[in-house]
């Protein structure tokens, strides 16, 4: 084989690997969705755990989330890391709330398959698998769950 084929054919060994890689690992685009999607995540559960902070220290839900910044510079409500747009809330009851975002893939649970938010109560250990999503606009209800959290004496 001589140098000219030898680098033809390095240079459709690399090609391939390039390609499948993207297969398996996703574009640059769709791995940037998915970390800003995984960031949202991280905030609603930062916000569900304020909500229930909030709710313990003064026995109610707030009416806006803006009400959850405490002047201390210790929490600031967070926003969508890609449109810098406010996540939505929404109070339902006197222990139960939605929380909102929009996502541009769709995750799924463990078995492979994409559930529907489930009104998950919020636990001592989250909510497990509560935060499965499709595309676009999903809202996760919530319920505080008085017995778990107690308010302190």
């Amino acid at each position: 084989m001589n140098s000219k084929n030898f680098a033809i054919f390095v240079s459709i060994i690399v090609g391939v690997v390039i390609i499948a890689g993207f297969f398996i690992v996703g574009s640059p685009t769709s791995e940037r969705a998915r970390r800003f999607d995984e960031q949202r995540v991280s905030d609603l559960t930062s916000l569900q755990y304020e909500l229930v902070y909030f709710w313990q220290q003064k026995n109610k839900l707030p009416d806006k989330l803006e009400e959850l910044n405490n002047g201390l510079g210790t929490f600031h409500v967070p926003q969508d890391p890609e449109t810098k747009a406010d996540y939505e809330y929404r109070k339902t009851g006197d222990l139960s709330f939605e929380l909102c975002a929009n996502f541009r893939l769709a995750n799924q649970d463990k078995t492979g398959l994409k559930s529907a938010p489930a009104p998950y109560p919020v636990g001592p250990y989250g909510d497990i698998g509560s935060w499965t999503h499709g595309a676009g606009r999903v809202c996760f209800p919530k319920t505080i769950d008085p017995q778990l959290y107690k308010r302190p004496q």
